[in-house]
């Protein structure tokens, strides 16, 4: 599957649960040690959980893109203000927060971003009765910030210095639903 192979026929958004916490460990740990500077989280953070932290971090606010055949190719995850303070993010009241946004690179350039922002979008608006969609992006991710872009989102002014990259940082950029 190549970058300009064009759309993927058939890929689906699911909401993930508890039962699909080893396709979701696998994206994670793959995400992880493919772009580990993109993260807060670390593949030490992760690498060594049991089933049942999981199960338990595998929750419908994660949506993952499949292919026609149930392979994952990309994951991102829906969060209002009442997230764990360590994500770096401070919502406002009617935010709703996208985190650990992250395709497959097989499947890179063949739309599975662009449907799981739009799915973001639709359970933050329909669901969560949110106004504005924040998300933080490492400032030398400029591939990233150009599809953010292009989906409407604007950088806001604010940041975080990243957590294991002295002198760079994490700009926030946000979108009305």
């Amino acid at each position: 599957m190549g970058r300009s192979s064009g759309p993927l026929e058939g890929m689906r958004v699911v909401r993930l649960t508890p039962d699909d916490w080893r396709s979701y460990a696998d994206l994670r740990i793959g995400m992880l040690t493919d772009a580990p500077d993109a993260f807060w989280t670390t593949l030490a953070d992760v690498e060594e959980r049991t089933e049942e932290e999981w199960r338990r971090s595998c929750d419908d606010r994660t949506l993952q893109a499949r292919a026609a055949d149930g392979r994952p190719l990309g994951t991102l995850t829906v969060l209002t203000p009442e997230v764990p303070p360590h994500v770096g993010l401070l919502p406002g009241a009617g935010d709703a927060l996208v985190l650990a946004v992250y395709v497959i690179p097989e499947a890179r350039g063949r739309g599975v971003v662009d449907v799981l922002l739009d799915a973001a979008r639709a359970m933050a608006r329909d669901e969560l009765g949110a106004r504005r969609l924040v998300l933080q992006v490492t400032e030398t991710n400029l591939a990233a910030r150009r599809v953010y872009e292009r989906h409407g989102y604007v950088l806001t002014g604010h940041w975080l210095p990243h957590p294991r990259q002295p002198g760079v940082r994490d700009l926030e950029m946000a979108r009305p639903v």
